[in-house]
C-alpha cells in the first residue's frame, strides 16, 4: 500500500509498504525520498550511525496513506539510513492492519 512519510508538516517521500509482521502489526517499506528528505538526511543518517534507527523519538515522523488516512502506530516509526547505502528503509509496529488491509483492497 501507498503512504508518504513526512515530519510534521514536510512530506519526505513515498513508500510502497508491505506488511512485515502481523502478529506485532509491522509494516515496511523503501522510502522514495524527495527534495524535502535532504534537509534532514545529514541528521537520520547520524542518529542511525549512534543509534541503529532515527525514531520518533528524533523527529516527529508521520505517515499519511493514499486516502490521507494518518497510521497511528503504538510502536512508532523509525528510519534507516546508512551513508554506506542506497536504501532509505521506512518501518512502524503497533499498528492495526484491518485498516491496512482494507485500505489496499
Amino acid at each position: 500500500m501507498k503512504g508518504f512519510l513526512y515530519i510534521d508538516n514536510d512530506k519526505l517521500g513515498e513508500v510502497d509498504f508491505k506488511i512485515v509482521d502481523e502478529g506485532m502489526g509491522g509494516i515496511g517499506g523503501n522510502l522514495i525520498a524527495n527534495d524535502n528528505y535532504r534537509k534532514y538526511q545529514q541528521v537520520i543518517q547520524g542518529n542511525y550511525e549512534k543509534n541503529g534507527i532515527s525514531n520518533t523519538g528524533d523527529f516527529n515522523f508521520r505517515i499519511m496513506l493514499e486516502d490521507n488516512t494518518e497510521i497511528m502506530p503504538q510502536g512508532g516509526i523509525g528510519v534507516t539510513d546508512s551513508v554506506e547505502f542506497d536504501e532509505i528503509y521506512v518501518e512502524s509496529a503497533g499498528l492495526d492492519l484491518s485498516i491496512l488491509k482494507n485500505n489496499n483492497s
